[in-house]
């Protein structure tokens, strides 16, 4: 049995519970597709800046490289780092500057792309073989982790400073491990660590690297942190016992430390969602497991109500969609099976 920690941030141990609105009170986006590279029909977009600039990857003769859409859909490989045989870009920050990932058989390198092209490798901590940036600021401050393993679960929490300059971020007290996914303009950073009790917590560090346990939500044991609005506001997921059984929450954190299940589509079995973005106006973008069964991408609104984002043409079944990223107006990215997708207001 594990033990369940519910420290608060900032002293305030409030918990509320989301009363979903099933369907939508707000028209859905119109989705468009992204072009994979030449020869490609496999892609996946990461991330979006506020000119409609979107970063992700592509299929490219027989890997992944990078990518970069424009604002009117077309396409850039991004290449690799020397000696590199796959790359993967994970966000853009409104300067254009993508971060990700450049990797081959000996290892993964965390890597920023300026924005006409330039390659740069981060540096990594001391014994470590396998980084990655996850998120990057506007001031170009990017955060990630750095593995011994190539295991994000066994990594140590990074910040790298606009010049490269890698600094590794406290775990929660006992922790190991962690990830810092994503970071604010004020420095602010959010992702997850684990801590004495071995349990994975969402986790915020304040710029000067104090860290911090995100709460929560009721019978939770497992909780990331994604995304940070630019009012302090942290979105992610949390997972947690429901019965005999167990279900996946998408879950907001205000800064007051207010943690609040967003819900999901009703379900008969456990509820499965989780947010990974934050959107204007008290908005957040994921995914939620809907009443056929199948994860579907959608916004939460700012009136507490769900829509379903919709899928690509001739998507199947099984097929997985979800949104990764929002701008300050309001338009998404994210992935539909095999496909990159972009929907706009």
């Amino acid at each position: 049995m594990r033990t369940k920690r519910t420290l608060s941030i900032a002293g305030v141990s409030a918990v509320a519970l989301a009363v979903l609105v099933p369907g939508s009170a707000s028209a859905a986006p119109v989705l468009a597709e992204l072009p994979a590279l030449p020869g490609s029909s496999v892609a996946g977009a990461a991330g979006i800046n506020d000119s409609g600039v979107a970063a992700g990857w592509s299929r490219a003769g027989g890997t992944s490289h990078a990518v970069r859409w424009s604002a009117d859909g077309k396409v850039t490989d991004l290449g690799t780092a020397a000696g590199d045989t796959r790359s993967e870009a994970t966000a853009i920050n409104n300067a254009g500057t993508i971060v990700g990932l450049s990797s081959n058989s000996k290892g993964k390198r965390a890597v920023s792309w300026a924005a006409d092209g330039r390659v740069t490798v981060l540096d990594s901590l001391a014994e470590t073989m396998y980084c990655q940036a996850d998120a990057i600021n506007a001031t170009g401050e990017i955060t990630g982790y750095c593995s011994a393993s190539d295991s994000s679960y066994y990594g140590r929490p990074v910040r790298w400073s606009a010049d490269g300059k890698v600094t590794e971020l406290a775990t929660l007290a006992g922790g190991t491990s962690g990830r810092a996914l994503t970071i604010a303009d004020d420095g602010t950073v959010a992702g997850w660590s684990n801590a004495q009790d071995h349990a994975t917590h969402a986790t915020r560090w304040s710029a000067d690297g104090t860290v911090a346990e995100l709460r929560y939500l009721p019978s939770g044991y497992f909780a990331e942190a994604m995304d940070i609005a630019a009012d302090g506001t942290i979105v992610g997921r949390v997972q947690r016992s429901i019965g005999s059984s167990y279900g996946v929450s998408a879950t907001r954190w205000k800064a007051d430390g207010v943690v609040t299940d967003l819900g999901g589509f009703p379900l008969t079995d456990k509820p499965s969602s989780e947010a990974r973005a934050a959107g204007p106006d008290n908005t957040a973008v994921g995914m939620s497991k809907d009443t056929e069964g199948r994860y579907t991408a959608v916004r939460w609104n700012s009136d507490g109500s769900l829509t379903d984002l919709g899928r690509a043409a001739g998507a199947g079944p099984g097929t997985i969609t979800f949104a990764t990223s929002v701008n300050v107006h309001g338009v998404i990215v994210g992935r539909s099976g095999a496909v990159a997708v972009r929907w706009k207001p």
